[in-house]
């Protein structure tokens, strides 16, 4: 099984609740198009401290090439292009297997 973890921080000046809902929203509706995911759930943070992110994504995929078609699918290019590049200024990965 693969583990693939992403974290973000939206930039200044967005309203990051609402940008955190929204892709929160359409990165957990990818379960229904991609049926590589075996699970997938994305966290707001309500941790207010300086080191803190805001949003988290914890997803799991039977294998790595699971994970590769998951990334390639146009269902989730579409996610990152219209929730989530426009409105983040930091991002975090980790891919591992357990």
């Amino acid at each position: 099984m693969i583990k693939h973890i992403v974290i973000w921080r939206i930039a200044d000046g967005e309203d990051t609740a609402e940008r955190a809902a929204a892709i929160k929203k359409n990165l957990e509706a990818l379960r229904e198009s991609i049926d590589e995911i075996v699970d997938i759930e994305v966290g707001i943070n309500f941790n207010g401290t300086e080191s803190a992110s805001d949003v988290v994504l914890v997803s799991t995929f039977k294998t790595r090439e699971d994970l590769e078609i998951y990334q390639n699918h146009p269902d989730h290019k579409a996610v990152g292009a219209n929730y989530v590049r426009p409105y983040v200024k930091e991002r975090r990965v980790v891919d591992y297997e357990i």
